[in-house]
């Protein structure tokens, strides 16, 4: 089972439903099958007893490679290469697009694929090998929509080691923060939005190797 952005973010957004448990049960399974609500309602109590077990069981198999992986430098999405930048003092991660992530983390599940857009550098290959794609300011939210299809798992991975980035980063470069207009103040927001969306997830082998080793 592969579970994009955009089937997470749908997920999510059930997950937040106020409703019995049930009721709950059977979107989800209908969100993760692909089947209709009429489809999921006609089968007997034993055929979905058996498809709900069989889509947790595939949720704990991800979980157990989810634990395996690492943050990634370079991800293919529907067969294209994208480059992923973690350092906000480091081109292409300018002023502009620091605001970007600013903004985008006050809901950092619905904006996820905003937040890996401004992070991420589509690539081309050239006889020289790959080469960063130059894009328009204008292209971010095609390059969004874009990446609704990149794996959660690697922009979960992603988004942990950009917190990681994002904290040492206002320990040693306070300066640079300051130099933008209210940017000490928007990057510790961002941090406290980014550390709620950890609240509760378990942090991967290799955070917690990080952190101790810090």
């Amino acid at each position: 089972m592969n579970i994009t952005i955009q089937k997470f973010q749908e997920l999510y957004s059930i997950s937040q439903i106020e409703t019995d448990e049930l009721s709950k049960s059977c979107l989800l399974v209908q969100c993760l099958t692909g089947k209709s609500e009429e489809e999921v309602n006609a089968m007997k109590l034993s055929q979905y007893n058996k498809l709900r077990h069989k889509v947790n069981k595939s949720f704990e198999k991800l979980h157990e490679q989810n634990n395996k992986r690492k943050p990634r430098q370079y991800v293919w999405i529907n067969r294209r290469p994208y480059m992923l930048n973690y350092d906000l003092a480091k081109p292409p991660m300018n002023s502009g697009r620091y605001v970007e992530i600013a903004t985008y983390s006050e809901d950092i599940i619905g904006n996820l694929h905003r937040i890996m857009a401004t992070m991420c550098t589509p690539l081309k290959l050239t006889w020289k090998g790959f080469k960063p794609v130059k894009l328009e300011a204008s292209a971010h939210e095609k390059l969004a929509k874009e990446l609704l299809d990149m794996d959660f798992y690697d922009a979960y991975h992603s988004a942990i080691f950009f917190w990681a980035v994002f904290t040492k980063s206002i320990q040693n470069s306070s300066t640079y923060f300051q130099s933008i207009s209210g940017g000490k103040i928007q990057m510790e927001e961002v941090l406290k939005n980014l550390e709620s969306l950890m609240d509760g997830c378990s942090m991967p082998n290799w955070y917690l190797t990080l952190k101790e080793s810090a």
